[in-house]
């Protein structure tokens, strides 16, 4: 259920956005900024005001409605922020970093259902869980490197695993191959 929300979103948070690159919530924010995302960017971080130079807020009820969540925070977090971002937020397409879902187990499976359900209901769109991320020409939605510059003449590239996504882009990348959008759908739950 790719829309356009996902493909080129007004406004994005990074629910669980860091200053440490070293963790998926830094490195997806680091890639947005460095990408020149031009919408609306938000944070949240309940330790922090400002990450990498942009606002962040403490608790999620608190940012504007925003097109595009990603969720890089603990799997047993992730139904409460989709219930609070599809129920208060508005929020249309959902990238879920995280792991720990249907790749672990019973538990797992059960709520990555939990979740896509939710975000069926809703008619929105999502990408993972358990994923790197998403690349479009409006931001690099990633919490990988290198990031590829994408190109119109350029392939959709489509993988499951994100450590063979990070394969291709290091052995394309120097052959000249171009892409014109990346999809990390992880386990697939939604799109696949």
């Amino acid at each position: 259920m790719i829309n356009e929300k996902l493909i080129n979103p007004a406004s994005i948070v990074v629910v669980g956005g860091s200053d440490d690159l070293f963790k998926p919530g830094g490195k997806v924010l680091k890639n947005i900024i460095e990408g020149k995302y031009k919408g609306n960017l938000y944070v949240v971080n309940p330790k922090q005001d400002k990450i990498q130079g942009i606002k962040s807020y403490r608790v999620l009820n608190d940012i504007p409605d925003t097109d595009l969540a990603i969720l890089a925070i603990s799997a047993s977090s992730c139904l409460q922020a989709v219930k609070i971002l599809v129920n208060g937020k508005k929020t249309g397409a959902f990238i879920i970093i995280s792991a720990g879902f249907s790749e672990s187990g019973s538990e797992g499976l059960k709520l990555e259902d939990e979740i896509t359900g939710l975000i069926n209901k809703s008619g929105g769109c999502l990408i993972g869980p358990n994923c790197i991320g998403v690349i479009t020409p409006s931001y690099q939605g990633v919490f990988t490197s290198p990031v590829p510059k994408l190109n119109s003449r350029g392939c959709d590239f489509v993988s499951g695993s994100g450590a063979t996504a990070v394969f291709i882009f290091e052995s394309a990348m120097p052959k000249g191959l171009n892409f014109s959008s990346v999809y990390s759908v992880g386990n697939s739950a939604q799109t696949g």
